[in-house]
């Protein structure tokens, strides 16, 4: 059965200190769903979701502002879409390397953890779904790769976790 997050993805949103009113067509609650028994999560990232960080931001949330920590194993399938005028990406990055100007393949914290054409973006309108497997615990960064997107804040976390039981979506405020 898929579960859905709203408990506790609207707790944290609420329980934030100092959160930020993101300008996203979706509540936090809303972006995530599971299926415990397939090891399964569903991520819904929509690249320039609204004004907030200029636009530059996935779901609203930009500079590490969300977090999504998924149990190291599952299957993570990213329903990836571009609500901007400007070309958009989504990749997964280790952390260390999400301040970069540019991304490439070679960068990817797990084998097909990118959209089609990073580095070019995919235009307003589009939807892909990606789907790759988090094998190895650690914090990584779900990036934008067109150029210089990353560097100006268009990224958030993705924590792979030993210990969760089950995912869990996380609004930082950094206002």
């Amino acid at each position: 059965m898929l579960c859905c997050l709203a408990a506790l993805g609207t707790a944290a949103f609420a329980a934030g200190c100092g959160v930020s009113t993101p300008s996203s067509s979706e509540s936090p609650s809303d972006l995530v769903t599971w299926d415990a028994k397939q090891h399964r999560v569903e991520w819904t990232v929509i690249a320039g979701d609204g004004s907030a960080n200029g636009g530059m931001n996935f779901d609203g949330y930009a500079n590490g502002e969300m977090t999504l920590v998924v149990p190291v194993g599952w299957s993570v399938s990213m329903k990836f879409q571009n609500a901007s005028l400007t070309p958009h990406s989504a990749m997964v990055v280790p952390e260390k390397d999400r301040a970069r100007a540019s991304f490439d393949a070679s960068l990817l914290a797990f084998p097909g953890a990118e959209t089609p054409n990073p580095s070019q973006g995919s235009p307003k309108g589009t939807q892909v779904d990606v789907v790759f497997t988090v094998s190895r615990p650690g914090t990584y960064a779900l990036v934008c790769g067109v150029p210089g997107h990353a560097l100006a804040g268009m990224w958030d976390k993705l924590e792979v976790s030993p210990q969760a039981k089950t995912p869990s979506l996380i609004v930082h405020g950094t206002s």
